[in-house]
């Protein structure tokens, strides 16, 4: 019962050191939580997102869709942009002619003022594969294009580009109202829809914008405005996330001059899905920003490695396409989020595995690299799982763990030093009176039948003295103690603890007739810390308050200091008779000092009768060289 009580008080004292550091800890959680809750943390998680999606696996090429790109080369042959009507009603029909599956022509064509209309009229009326865009952005007038009036409702989409506030693509529209209350898909989502059409997988929408889409067996996860890192994001319509094919050429390009002059093999594009839109970026601004590709069509032309890297929108709808029609034939997971709450919890986890190794290791250091480790670990499983399509928080994770893990141990530590330090205190408290006043008393109560009542009353003055004097000389040693240590060598201050120990009036000293002087001086070069110093000196004023107490009939003192190799030995021998009694044999304070001294020295201490009589009290400890 004993055992168990004295276990539990362990146990709540230990909580009680916890508690210092764990309450700063979990502060410091609650802190990183109100930041990501605030949206302070939003572009370190879109940045850290972006890099993901970047150092991704490569995969294959989506061979199922063809960029038809109108580059700045298309652009001088033609003469002038926009690409006059003829032309681009030619282009369409040669593309008809390789039997694509569907066509995406991402260009505005709302103009009806070319002279040649008249046939590009005719490719859309007669083109039932052929889908057209409009914008339709907001309420604002000069926001919205029309779409091309030949084509009907159900081959138009919408080109609408949504842009994060640091102006990077990270997501795609699916589906929006617009003003007249109807609901328009986007190109993208249109597409798609025709591609798997033909493979047997059923267009699913809404009633609503914001209902869920389905496309065969498979539910388009919606955006919300906490998706993710997101905070309060305007999500609007139906939005997803947008998972980019992750290959520096995702997708076959071929550009308008290649089709016209037939120098584009027809199987490339049969039963494929193609996308014409623009490729030249020097002549328009059809470019969106984002970091989250392993290439583009504009940065391999230039060779530019810029994580900033420019995607022009006809890409853009490529990966829209690429990404539904993966996840529905190929199983290619979408990019999926927890619900908040359980993002918290992983925040809160991760913090509470930091303020654990705080409370642990304790060490700075150890404390420092757990951190490190840990936070390897949580970047690993960060980037693991969105291998695997899910994104989850690492910014505020890391934070957490971080902060929290750093926090606490600075609290743990200062605690612990504090009542390292209080307990320092009591020890030296102890050490003081054990080793002046008590002994003082020892001496007279074994001399007090043989004290006169004048000799007795001026020992007890001294004693009386000494006790006051305690105060007096802690202080000191608390103010000054580690710097006379830290600058005293230590043959001189031992033999500072021999001179004055020997002035003391206890009656063991009175006999003695012949004092052996120390040499202290092989332990100049003995490295010891500033509390084995103190632990040394104590030793030697212990041992030779043991002499002056307990030695009875001693003639002869000597105290030997000697380096023999590798250790060293320090010896304080007496020849009195019965120098310790039987109730003396048991361990004291004096004892326990010496042998908690041998330990922190990796030594030895022994106490031992000397022939023919008398006591020697022996301290040994290897000598530590530099590991440098």
């Amino acid at each position: 019962m004993k055992g168990n009580a004295k276990f539990w008080t362990q146990i709540e004292q230990q909580v009680k050191v916890w508690r210092v550091g764990l309450l700063p800890g979990l502060a410091v959680i609650g802190l990183v939580a109100i930041a990501r809750f605030s949206g302070s943390l939003q572009m370190l998680e879109w940045n850290a997102f972006d890099r993901f999606l970047r150092s991704r696996p490569v995969e294959a090429p989506d061979t199922r869709i063809v960029i038809v790109g109108i580059n700045e080369e298309d652009i001088r042959q033609v003469g002038k942009y926009p690409i006059p009507d003829r032309e681009l009603a030619t282009l369409l029909k040669t593309l008809q002619s390789y039997r694509p599956t569907v066509i995406g022509l991402d260009l505005f064509r709302d103009l009806t003022t070319d002279p040649d209309r008249a046939e590009l009229s005719h490719v859309f009326r007669t083109s039932p594969n052929l889908i057209g865009i409009e914008a339709d952005i907001g309420s604002v007038a000069t926001l919205k294009v029309k779409p091309p009036p030949e084509l009907p409702p159900e081959q138009v989409g919408l080109s609408n580009i949504l842009f994060d506030s640091d102006g990077k693509l990270r997501r795609c529209l699916l589906a929006s109202k617009v003003d007249s209350g109807a609901i328009k898909y986007s190109l993208s989502l249109l597409l798609a829809a025709r591609y798997l059409q033909t493979k047997g997988l059923a267009f699913q929408p809404g009633s609503r914008a914001s209902d869920p889409i389905h496309v065969g067996a498979i539910a388009l996860p919606r955006f919300r405005p906490n998706t993710g890192g997101y905070v309060q994001a305007q999500a609007g319509g139906n939005q997803i996330l947008l998972n980019f094919r992750s290959h520096p050429t995702p997708f076959p390009v071929v550009s308008m001059t290649d089709v016209l002059r037939g120098r584009v093999k027809p199987e490339l594009m049969r039963d494929r899905i193609v996308l014409v839109g623009v490729t030249a970026s020097n002549s328009l601004n059809d470019t969106v920003m984002t970091d989250a590709i392993k290439g583009s069509l504009l940065s391999n032309a230039t060779g530019t490695t810029d994580e900033y890297r420019l995607l022009y929108g006809v890409e853009n709808h490529a990966h829209a396409i690429s990404q539904i029609i993966s996840a529905v034939l190929d199983q290619r997971p979408l990019l999926r989020t927890w619900a908040d709450g359980w993002e918290y919890i992983w925040i809160l986890l991760w913090g509470l595995i930091g303020i654990a190794l705080g409370l642990l290791l304790q060490s700075p250091w150890k404390t420092l690299l757990g951190l490190t480790i840990s936070s390897a670990c949580l970047l690993l499983v960060s980037y693991g799982l969105l291998t695997l399509s899910w994104w989850i928080p690492v910014v505020p994770a890391l934070l957490a763990l971080g902060a929290s893990g750093l926090t606490t141990s600075l609290f743990d530590r200062d605690s612990r030093l504090l009542l390292e330090q209080r307990s320092l205190t009591l020890k030296r408290t102890y050490d003081a009176v054990h080793n002046g006043p008590l002994q003082t008393l020892a001496a007279m109560l074994r001399s007090l039948d043989d004290l006169p009542p004048e000799r007795l009353r001026s020992q007890l003055q001294d004693l009386n003295q000494e006790l006051r004097s305690v105060y007096d000389s802690m202080h000191q040693a608390i103010v000054t103690g580690d710097q006379l240590y830290s600058q005293t060598p230590i043959h001189e201050l031992l033999y500072q603890i021999y001179e004055n120990t020997l002035k003391r009036e206890l009656p063991g000293f009175t006999s003695i007739r012949t004092f052996i002087a120390p040499d202290f001086s092989s332990l100049k070069n003995c490295r010891l810390s500033i509390d084995q110093k103190q632990a040394l000196c104590l030793f030697l004023q212990e041992a030779l308050c043991n002499v002056g107490n307990h030695a009875v009939e001693a003639s002869c003192l000597d105290v030997s200091c000697r380096q023999d190799e590798n250790w060293y030995t320090l010896q304080v021998i007496d020849n009195g008779l019965n120098s310790f009694p039987a109730v003396s044999v048991r361990q004291g304070r004096g004892t326990a000092q010496a042998k908690e001294l041998a330990r922190s020295l990796k030594g030895s201490f022994q106490r031992r009768s000397y022939a023919p009589h008398g006591m020697v009290c022996e301290l040994k400890w290897r000598n530590s060289k530099p590991w440098w």
